[in-house]
């Protein structure tokens, strides 16, 4: 059907106009999701308590802060981690979301297990020198020490491989070396043939921190570039 010029014109002006309209939508509803994607990885989380948390369940990409953990510290996650055990006053870690054999811990353990016991379970004092007592211990087999820093701290690094393990009468043939003795009297532990980065920070606020990079010998290489970033992120704060 034939419609007037005029009749024509106006249609022409109202598409327009909706089409502008639409474009003024899409665009601002583009910005407000951008905004909100903006603000969400700029919230400080905190590490999810247990009734939060099941194994494999990933952690949201962004910024954390420690609330057990002393000396309190935050730290920046990308996507592919999930929660270890719970936080504590002296040990949190982390696991690789597509291996679960992979950690990444923060300790500041104030006992330790004394490797040259009979049975390697006795519980002494954490030493004052944490580095030559974990070179000193006969079931790792470690690189030399080198300096490294992190969150502006200085202290040492080095690599080991995990050579042996302790076996008592109750876990006849474990393959675990106990290190360290924790405040809710659970062990910091790592595995027979495993491959560890240790990071030792001799004073952090008052504190000696010892971060563990914990995976397999033959996963180590491809693990440790997605811890060491999380370590580098770490900022210390005042308790």
């Amino acid at each position: 059907m034939h419609r007037p010029t005029l009749m024509r014109l106006v249609l022409g002006v109202g598409m327009l106009t909706m089409l502008m309209l639409a474009l003024t939508a899409c665009g601002t509803g583009s910005a407000q999701e951008e905004q909100a994607n903006k603000e969400e990885a700029s919230k400080v989380r905190t590490i999810p308590d247990d009734s939060q948390w099941y194994e494999g369940k990933p952690l949201p990409a962004g910024r954390y802060v420690t609330e057990e953990f002393k000396p309190t510290m935050s730290f920046s996650l990308d996507k592919g981690w999930t929660r270890g055990g719970t936080e504590l006053r002296d040990t949190w870690d982390m696991r690789d979301i597509e291996n679960l054999d992979s950690w990444l811990v923060f300790s500041s353990a104030e006992k330790v297990y004394d490797p040259k016991g009979s049975d390697g379970l006795k519980i002494a004092p954490a030493p004052e020198d944490m580095v030559g007592w974990l070179q000193a211990n006969p079931h790792l087999k470690p690189e030399e020490p080198k300096p490294t820093s992190v969150g502006g701290e200085k202290g040492m690094e080095f690599d080991a491989i995990v050579t042996g393990a302790v076996e008592t009468p109750l876990c006849p043939g474990c393959v675990d070396l106990p290190l360290f003795r924790l405040s809710s009297g659970e062990t910091t532990g790592v595995e027979k043939g495993e491959k560890i980065r240790f990071i030792v920070l001799d004073d952090v606020k008052g504190e000696t921190v010892t971060i563990f990079v914990e995976t397999s010998a033959s996963g180590f290489e491809q693990f440790l570039p997605g811890a060491q970033k999380v370590v580098d992120s770490v900022k210390w704060k005042s308790s």
